[in-house]
């Protein structure tokens, strides 16, 4: 295989397979990881600001080279595919954010982080697409700006927590809200499908067929919904848990 071939999935040998192997093994491991990020918090948190900051500068620029890499890539082998490829995905465009609050060392943003780095990566671990695996970019692609973001997010919580009041969820509601019928104006000027505001994917359709009579918008505002609800209680036990042991 070479490199062309590595960066366009033109020959597939190794298909993926939904909730196959490798797609269930890979969210096993992400399970794992946070389990062991959750269960060493303290230490986390007690890591010296340099340490800190040097691990979050770190993790920014692996995110940003990911995101290098597939423009790049792309324009070099001229398969750079508008309708898909720009970044206007929940998870691109949390990813980038993520990029710009620690390269710009705004900590006062972390807060959104922390939500963001689930609201976009979840549903698509969950529903994995890819045309091949090991043997294609866009497998690693994939990994980097969900799965290793995912539980990112989570190292950079524990290592920065903070106290997240109700009005930052209905902030960032509304934000998404702003930007989801941004999308839906831009889809239907384009004929693009990004933040899913057109269709849900159809091999989501071929799952869950009864979500074809759901109207999208409320597919979509319902499964934000529950994310970020289920996120700030589990930020809320976690950072309590984190000032509690810091005291004694």
């Amino acid at each position: 295989m070479n490199l062309k071939e590595f960066f366009v999935d033109k020959n597939i040998t190794i298909p993926f397979k939904l909730f196959g192997f490798t797609h269930l093994f890979l969210m096993f491991v992400v399970i794992l990881i946070a389990l062991i990020l959750t269960k060493n918090k303290l230490k986390l948190n007690n890591l010296s600001k340099s340490t800190k900051r040097t691990i979050t500068l770190v993790i920014a620029l692996i995110l940003l080279l990911n995101m290098l890499t597939l423009y790049i890539s792309s324009f070099i082998y001229h398969n750079f595919d508008f309708n898909t490829m720009l970044p206007l995905h929940l998870c691109y465009l949390s990813n980038y954010f993520y990029i710009y609050v620690i390269l710009f060392n705004k900590e006062h943003l972390y807060k959104y982080t922390y939500f963001l780095g689930f609201l976009g990566p979840i549903p698509a671990i969950i529903f994995f697409d890819v045309p091949s695996i090991f043997e294609s970019f866009n497998f690693y692609l994939y990994l980097i700006s969900h799965h290793f973001f995912l539980l990112s997010t989570i190292l950079t919580f524990y290592m920065y927590p903070k106290k997240i009041p109700k009005t930052t969820l209905l902030k960032l509601f509304l934000i998404l809200n702003i930007l989801y019928f941004l999308m839906i104006i831009f889809n239907h000027h384009f004929n693009t499908n990004y933040f899913f505001t057109t269709q849900i994917p159809p091999f989501i359709i071929n799952i869950f067929p009864f979500l074809k009579t759901i109207p999208t918008i409320i597919i979509l505002e319902l499964l934000e919904v529950f994310i970020m609800y289920i996120i700030y209680k589990f930020w809320y036990k976690q950072e309590s848990l984190l000032n509690t042991k810091n005291m004694l």
